[in-house]
């Protein structure tokens, strides 16, 4: 084996550029399977059959998308929403529907995408003058740097599984 999960986790946390309270908290979603990734690495070095260690393997990689999953999941506690984006419905006046619609036409775009592009411009604009409280920048700051450290913990994670698991098959 290149290397076993204690050195992958410690060289990641090492070398991130994440502060270590949130990579800690990222890397938490990974320490709770610990004993699962221990045992997998040590049946596969003792050379039980590698189908057993390949089901080991699917059943760990699952568990851990799930713990990942249900971590980014819990950094929005205003929804259940699971998914990477919301609806949001918005009343405007006519003319300003107008205008979004002749867009839309004119670029060949839905009128989706002019929509959502205008809030992003607006909230992006309003977030530089200081006109969106500092308590929810502070927090959107806080989740977007969390979601990086599982993104990178996941990554780590995949690497490892990749050189160290699937190797020793």
């Amino acid at each position: 084996m290149k290397g076993n999960w204690s050195q992958s986790r410690d060289e990641w946390i090492s070398k991130t550029s994440i502060a270590e309270e949130t990579s800690l908290w990222a890397i938490d979603s990974l320490n709770k399977n610990e004993k699962a990734i221990f045992a997998i690495e040590s049946i596969s070095s003792n050379g039980l059959a590698s189908e057993e260690i390949t089901q080991k393997i699917k059943e760990l990689k699952k568990t851990i998308k799930n713990t990942i999953i249900e971590k980014e999941n819990s950094l929005d506690d205003l929804s259940l929403n699971t998914s990477n984006s919301s609806k949001l419905q918005v009343s405007v006046p006519s003319s300003l529907h107008y205008l979004m619609k002749a867009w839309a036409a004119a670029e060949g775009r839905d009128l989706s995408s002019v929509a959502f592009q205008c809030l992003e411009t607006g909230l992006r604009s309003m977030k530089s003058k200081g006109s969106i409280p500092s308590a929810a920048i502070e927090r959107y700051d806080l989740a977007c740097k969390k979601r990086i450290a599982l993104a990178e913990v996941n990554n780590v994670w995949e690497r490892y599984e990749t050189s160290n698991l699937k190797t020793s098959l």
